[in-house]
Order: structure tokens, then sequence, then C-alpha cells
């Protein structure tokens, strides 16, 4: 899943980079509100590719004795990062140019050069957009693309897909408001064009915003897929209820599991029978520091059958569940 996210963040963080390169040239010269908008969304999509790389990177790390469970949550908050960064640098600037060539609509130097710029982005946006669609297609298994945007613990490759969807419709939206102000004259085409790509950018920060908030606070896992834990933890013969389990999303794909189970002594004490009867004191007349030694004994191997067995039970889980990364059962 890392591995995707890599991918798919660093093809976004060149071609974004090429592409900013290239529309601040054409804005230069054409002076258009809307190349200008679509030049500062390829620079924020840049920056902001540039904090979720360092995300994917950071993240990786293993634990240690300062972090027990990990860096995976670094992931999370530099996209939270990047959020910021398209909604200020993106949205903000962009749409404060847009009212501003509406109020005071200039002139515009429309040529071929703007046009060729739109249509190499429209083309190299595409590129990493497909990148991105075909890293989601690998994770997403039978689900839907809807589905799995909205259940998907990988905040980057969101991040990369909306990112660079919003950054392909919005060369289609510069390129239709600058066509409209060459061929109408009236230069506010040109502002309304700015505006309408800063407005994408907004919905996009917002969007991601809320979906690194919810990991940040480490949603649990989905209902079903808790309810198919629960159901494994019932039919084990050692368990006689479930009491509570509570998930948390920890990292990318990773969740951690706290279930408080009640254990059948029976069937722990049956499967003791045959130590038992080994070591059972044979003379009806057995003193007391034998029979305290035996009930000891009992005791202990009780406790080291019902950590064997909660052994056993994690084994499954992560056998079945590989997502439960760090699991804590506990006799209740």
């Amino acid at each position: 899943m890392v591995a995707s996210s890599r991918t798919a963040v660093v093809a976004a963080v060149f071609g974004n980079g090429a592409l900013a390169i290239l529309k601040f040239v054409a804005f230069w010269v054409s002076g258009s509100g809307s190349l200008f908008a679509e030049a500062v969304h390829s620079l924020a999509d840049t920056a902001n590719q540039g904090l979720l790389w360092a995300g994917v990177h950071r993240s990786g790390r293993p634990a240690d004795g300062r972090f027990h469970y990990g860096y995976g949550a670094e992931q999370f908050l530099f996209a939270l990062l990047a959020a910021v960064g398209i909604f200020v640098l993106g949205c903000g600037v962009t749409v404060y140019h847009g009212i501003h060539s509406l109020l005071h609509p200039g002139s515009l130097e429309i040529g071929w050069l703007s046009f060729a710029v739109l249509g190499i982005s429209f083309i190299l946006d595409g590129v990493v957009l497909f990148t991105a669609v075909q890293a989601v297609n690998r994770q997403r298994g039978s689900k839907s693309i809807a589905a799995f945007l909205r259940s998907t613990t990988d905040p980057s490759l969101v991040a990369v897909l909306y990112e660079d969807l919003v950054a392909t419709l919005g060369v289609l939206v510069a390129l239709a408001c600058i066509g409209l102000a060459h061929w109408t004259g009236d230069m506010r085409w040109d502002g309304v064009g700015s505006v309408l790509i800063g407005l994408m950018m907004g919905w996009i920060a917002i969007k991601l915003g809320l979906m690194n908030r919810r990991l940040l606070l480490g949603h649990a896992l989905s209902a079903e897929r808790e309810s198919e834990v629960r159901t494994f933890l019932e039919e084990q013969p050692s368990i006689e209820a479930v009491q509570r389990l509570r998930t948390r999303v920890i990292a990318t794909g990773q969740f951690k599991l706290q279930a408080d189970l009640d254990f059948d002594g029976s069937e722990i004490g049956r499967g003791m029978s045959g130590w038992v009867r080994e070591r059972l004191p044979q003379s009806t007349e057995t003193d007391s520091a034998t029979l305290e030694n035996f009930s000891a004994a009992v005791g202990e191997e009780a406790a080291r059958r019902i950590a064997l067995e909660v052994d056993r039970i994690e084994r499954e889980l992560k056998t079945r569940f590989p997502e439960l990364k760090f699991m804590d059962l506990e006799a209740d």
C-alpha cells in the first residue's frame, strides 16, 4: 500500500512541478487570470505533494522506545498540512486574484502559447491522474472507487487522486474561460475561470481536511469488518462472551484491536484434565502443604493455558485480518 502511494506521489511531484513552470511562463506572456490560477494550482499541488511524500517517507520508520506503535500516523499529519496548503495557497490566492480580475478587468495577450500550455497541461495532468487511478485499482479489490475512497486509510493516495482530478478539470475550465474571453472580448470571463478553479481547490482542501481529521482521531474498523472480528472471537470454544471490542486506525492500512473477553473456565479446565490426572495427589491423607503446592500448580497451569490460548487467537486473527497490527486481548 505504501509503495503504491509513493509511486503516485512521486509522479505527481515531478508532473506538477513541470506544469507550474510552463503555466507561469504562459501567464507572464498572456496576463491571463485563469492561467495564473492554473499556475498557482500546479505550484500548490507540487508543494503539497512534496509534503505527502515526506509523510509517506517518515511514516515508514519502525517503532522505537518513544513511539511503541511506530510513526505511521505522521502520514496523516503531513496530509492534513497539505490540505491546509491547498486551501490557503491554492484556493485563497486564486479566488482573490479572480475577484480582482472581475472588479478590474485588464487586457489579455491570448495567443497560441496559452492554448499550447493548457493542452500540454491536460495531457500531463491526465497521465498523473491515470497513475493515481491505477494505484487505487490495485488497492480497492472488489470495492467501487467511491466505496474505496470513503473507507481507505491512505490519505496520500486520495490526495493525489483528488488533486489531479481537479487539476485536469481546472485545465478545461481555464481553456473554456480563456476562449470565451478571447471570442467575446469580455475579460471578466478570465476572472470567472480563476474563481471557479479556486473554489474547486477549496472543495478538495475541505474534503481532504475532514478525511485526515477522521484518521488523526483514530476511527474504528468498518462496521462490517468489526462484526467479522467479533463473530470470529465468539466462535472460539474457549471464549464465553466478548464484553467489549474496540478498534482504531494507527497507520495506513493498520489498526489496533482491544477486546475484553470472558473465557470459559470449564473449557480451559477440561483441557487440563490429563495434566491434573497425572499430578493429582493419590493419598487421602495428603498434608496441607502438598495440597497447597498442588493448588498453586493448577492455578499456574491454568494461567499458562489461557496465555497460550490468547497467543493462538491472536495468530489466527492476524492471519484472517492482516490489518490488525496490534492486539490487546484481556480476560474480563
